[in-house]
């Protein structure tokens, strides 16, 4: 690890990615073209309409703040087809990930398993990792969990992801009391503004993010919607599944009582990490282990639950299979393979058994889609609990806390 990037984990990388980026573009025939391209194709279209000067207006598909733009527009800097200059710089962010999970187990003393569940595991979701903006964000959120433990520059690199596609927001939940907590959710806050502030400045329609999430229905794929998505596999509901707002949402009975216990799950799952956090006696190292804890939450809690979305779990969990803790608690690798678990399984129903759960109700693919976010659960609530038992504990009983050489710089 010391004189540089292991030789098997990047002939790993480069043959996993090679083959995704033949898979993406077809050289490599495996078919679901359409569920690859046409994301990128609305990407393109979305990119010409910020190149004229402005956001998408009225678009119901557009739902993410300003800075979302950057990721969507850099493309066109590069001499090709867009479609293929944009899987060429989601490979570039994905060796930008796997670069900072290597030079941060350099720091902290880390073993190779974080670059491996990365290189592995990211893998794992098949072509779909190139062929969404959830990589760039990703990057995003790796560095301001390894970059730096100097809660100022964490916080404006969350700041920074939150503007790109809000979710790293979530990686605030581990700031410690004090002057951590203020410096960081200041900074990130901060951050935000000014980004936002910007984007409306020198763009219209900068902020039609906000509202744009009040028309959502309760996707087919969230955990919420699994006892829909079984009960009519299984001949119980008499329910069925549209497309709209970008996503296939379940419509029938019960879906708009499920929805609004989605919509009051994710705020009780927060307040459940703010009693963790008055209470808890975390350390530097408890930072990564509540990272994972709330992106789980997060993502468990959603009305929408997109197959991309595992892309920022794998990152998290890799950066928490990077560290090694010591002494005191045990930290979240278990729930780390749990997640990687996970993400095979979202590899395996989408694209190859969408078609099950989304269209026809067929039970195979509705299956598959259960297990998978019973295992994204299962991994939720074992996070927090082994978070919560392992700052909780008193001195007296645990002796000192456990060390974590977390460089300040």
């Amino acid at each position: 690890m010391r004189s540089g990037l292991p030789w098997r984990v990047l002939t790993v990388w480069v043959v996993t990615r090679a083959v995704l980026l033949l898979a993406v573009t077809q050289v490599i025939p495996i078919g679901h073209a359409g569920h690859f391209e046409n994301d990128v194709a609305l990407y393109r279209d979305w990119s010409q309409t910020l190149l004229a000067g402005h956001f998408p207006a009225g678009d119901d598909k557009w739902q993410y703040p300003p800075l979302a733009a950057l990721p969507l527009v850099v493309p066109h800097l590069l001499p090709w087809a867009y479609h293929l200059d944009f899987y060429l710089v989601a490979l570039l962010c994905d060796l930008g990930i796997l670069l900072l999970l290597w030079r941060f187990a350099q720091r902290v003393g880390g073993g190779r398993t974080g670059l491996w569940a990365w290189t592995v595991g990211a893998a794992l979701l098949g072509p779909l990792l190139l062929s969404r903006y959830d990589l760039s964000v990703t990057l995003v959120a790796v560095m301001a969990l390894t970059a730096s433990a100097d809660p100022v520059v964490r916080g404006s690199l969350i700041g920074v992801g939150l503007v790109v596609k809000v979710w790293p927001i979530a990686l605030l939940a581990g700031l410690r009391r004090g002057r951590e907590v203020l410096a960081g959710a200041g900074s990130a806050l901060a951050v935000a503004a000014v980004g936002c502030g910007v984007a409306v400045l020198l763009m219209p329609h900068a902020l039609d993010f906000l509202a744009a999430q009040e028309g959502r229905g309760l996707q087919i794929e969230s955990p919420a919607a699994t006892p829909f998505a079984l009960a009519r596999a299984l001949g119980w509901w008499d329910g069925y599944t549209n497309y709209q707002h970008g996503a296939m949402e379940a419509v029938g009975p019960g879906v708009a009582t499920a929805e609004l216990l989605a919509l009051f799950a994710t705020p009780a799952a927060f307040a459940l990490l703010a009693v963790w956090w008055v209470r808890a006696r975390p350390d530097a190292g408890t930072y990564y282990d509540a990272a994972l804890t709330a992106v789980l939450f997060l993502v468990v809690t959603s009305r929408v639950l997109s197959p991309q979305y595992m892309t920022w779990v794998a990152g998290v969990a890799a950066v928490v299979l990077t560290v090694r803790p010591g002494g005191r608690g045990a930290g979240q690798r278990p729930v780390a393979w749990l997640v990687l678990f996970a993400t095979l399984l979202t590899g395996i129903m989408y694209p190859w058994l969408e078609q099950d759960y989304s269209w026809t109700g067929d039970l195979p693919g509705t299956l598959v889609l259960a297990a998978r976010n019973l295992v994204l659960v299962v991994a939720a609530i074992v996070s927090f609990v082994r978070l919560w038992r392992s700052t909780m504990r008193p001195r007296w009983e645990s002796g000192s806390p456990r060390r974590f050489a977390v460089p300040t710089v």
